[in-house]
């Protein structure tokens, strides 16, 4: 098992190109998997790459220095397969799935699933990761919220922060507005999700 980073070379086996022509041939199921908000995986136990949608080269993009011509494997990524690759070495009769969370920096907690998973087209298993992104998809979901429930431009500011666990004094502060003008903006952006909900106004959100 290699103890470094490796690089993602493309591997020129006969079995990977077959792979790719596989996935070629089920164009719907591409299109699914590059649309996921979730970053898809593929390596050989060696750190080499197979596939990775778009998704996923964003997030590994975002973890490579800034000045890095190649696109490497991030270490907290590699970590956990070495740490999957060990625990099939040590059990190999055993389904093995590991999670790990990692707070990259302020901007990225990545929350990372790996397993084994076999495919016909390759003779030997493979390491499939998910990568979660959970401030991206809850920006996605706060972004969704906004257009939703109709808000002004004030209300949208608000709501972010909010929706990202900031008290109504924080707002308030970050803002440079006061704290009944929070809770104003806040009761109308209330009034306005049960409205799109469909919720009794007696119901408490």
């Amino acid at each position: 098992m290699p103890d470094f980073t490796p690089v993602f070379p493309q591997s020129s086996c006969n079995e990977l190109s077959s792979f790719f022509s596989s996935i070629k041939r089920h164009s719907l199921l591409l299109d699914v998997i590059e649309d996921l908000l979730n970053g898809i995986l593929l390596l050989t136990e060696q750190g080499h790459l197979i596939y990775l949608n778009h998704y996923a080269q964003q997030i590994i993009r975002k973890l490579n220095p800034a000045d890095s011509i190649e696109m490497v494997l991030p270490k907290e990524i590699w970590h956990i397969c070495q740490a999957l690759i060990q625990s099939r070495n040590l059990f190999p009769n055993q389904r093995w799935l590991m999670e790990s969370e990692v707070l990259v920096d302020t901007d990225i907690v990545l929350h990372i699933r790996a397993q084994w998973i076999n495919l016909h087209e390759i003779e030997n298993p493979c390491l499939l990761l998910v990568l979660k992104d959970h401030k991206y998809l809850m920006r996605n979901v706060i972004f969704e919220e906004t257009q939703k429930y109709g808000l002004t431009a004030r209300e949208r500011e608000i709501w972010w922060l909010y929706r990202a666990n900031h008290s109504y004094k924080d707002i308030a502060n970050e803002l440079g507005i006061t704290l009944h003008t929070v809770k104003k903006h806040i009761k109308s952006i209330r009034a306005k999700q049960k409205t799109v909900l469909n919720i009794d106004e007696e119901t408490d959100l």
